[in-house]
């Protein structure tokens, strides 16, 4: 029996084997990375097109049929356009940015206040 998958699990399924991937991979490729609750071949193309639309992953031509997948950006660059959007989108910014700020370990926040000195 098969387990029904919460909204957005399969997108971020297949954007974890891109980012570890790290090189273009077939839907197939992308297919055998999984190790439980395997999608289909056709609904993995149809996420992967899905994800092409909305411009996490970027889909190129082999020849023939076949077709290639990769991420993007890169994990990094989409955690931060994720923080960003997040941070944008707070009726209070400045709050936003304070709470956040809160939430971070002496370490990060030592290595943001290094960094924000350093640009300067």
């Amino acid at each position: 029996m098969t387990t029904q998958r919460n909204r957005g699990e399969l997108e971020a399924d297949i954007m974890t084997i891109l980012w570890q991937q790290n090189a273009p991979m077939t839907a197939k490729e992308v297919q055998a990375k999984f190790t439980e609750n395997i999608p289909a071949i056709t609904t993995l193309i149809t996420v992967l097109d899905r994800m092409c639309g909305k411009g996490q992953v970027i889909k190129e031509s082999t020849g023939g049929r076949s077709q290639t997948f990769t991420a993007a950006q890169s994990r990094v660059a989409h955690v931060t356009s994720t923080m960003n959007s997040a941070l944008q989108s707070a009726d209070d910014h400045v709050a936003a940015l304070l709470l956040f700020a809160g939430t971070l370990s002496e370490e990060d926040r030592a290595f943001l206040r290094k960094a924000i000195d350093d640009g300067k």
